[in-house]
C-alpha cells in the first residue's frame, strides 16, 4: 500500500520520535512510504517544490497518515488535499500534546478520516491498527460491463441530476443493500 506521511515543517525530532519509529514499522511491513520531511522550504524556490512533490504525492497515495499534536498550515493542506483526491486521512495525536482542540480533526465527521492518539508504548499497534481500519474503508475500482439500455439512462441520468454515472450506480446500489435483508441476517451473524 502507498501511504504519504504528512508532517509539519518545524517540528523537533525529539517530539514525534515514536511517530517516526511508528513509520520505520511501516516500511519494514513492506508498504510504500513516501514522506516530505527531508525537505526544507526556508526558500520560495524550495517551497514551489515541496508543494509541487507533495501535490503530486497525495494525487498518487492510497492513505495519508498525519501527525498532528502540532500540526501547521503544511499538515492542515495535506489533509485538505487529501480529503479533495478522496484519499483516506489516518491522524495521530500523541496523547501528551494537550488538549488543543483542531477543528478540522477533532470536529471533523467524515468517513475518510480516523482520528486516533498514540504515546511511546503503543505507537506501532496504533499504527497497524489504523492501516488495517483504512484498507476496510477503501474504495476498490469494480469494472461493469453494461448494455446500451443501460448506458443511455446513465448518460441522460448524469446530465439531469448532475452526477456522476459511478455515483448513480453507487446510490442504487446502497439502496438495495439497505433493503436486503439477507445481507442484513449476514452482517449480524
Amino acid at each position: 500500500m502507498k501511504i504519504y506521511v504528512s508532517l509539519p515543517l518545524n517540528f523537533e525530532e525529539k517530539d514525534i520520535k515514536a511517530f517516526t519509529e511508528g513509520v520505520s514499522y511501516l516500511k519494514k511491513l513492506g508498504h510504500n512510504v513516501v514522506d516530505t520531511s527531508g525537505q526544507n522550504a526556508k526558500t520560495k524556490e524550495n517551497a514551489a517544490k515541496l508543494l509541487a512533490h507533495s501535490d503530486r504525492a497525495l494525487k498518487d497515495t492510497d492513505i495519508v497518515i498525519a501527525e498532528v499534536s502540532k500540526s501547521d498550515s503544511k499538515v492542515g493542506y495535506e489533509i485538505a488535499k487529501a480529503f479533495s483526491e478522496k484519499k483516506f486521512v489516518i491522524a495521530l495525536e500523541h496523547e501528551e500534546s494537550g488538549t488543543n482542540v483542531d477543528p478540522i480533526i477533532h470536529g471533523n465527521k467524515s468517513k475518510s478520516l480516523l482520528h486516533l492518539r498514540y504515546n511511546n508504548k503503543n505507537v506501532t499497534s496504533i499504527i497497524e491498527k489504523a492501516i488495517k481500519e483504512a484498507a476496510k474503508r477503501l474504495d476498490s475500482k469494480f469494472i461493469l460491463i453494461i448494455s446500451p439500455e443501460i448506458d443511455r439512462y446513465l448518460d441522460w441520468a448524469a446530465s439531469t441530476k448532475r452526477m456522476h454515472k459511478a455515483q448513480i450506480v453507487r446510490n442504487a446500489l446502497e439502496q438495495t443493500m439497505k433493503k436486503d435483508k439477507d445481507y442484513k441476517n449476514y452482517l449480524s451473524a
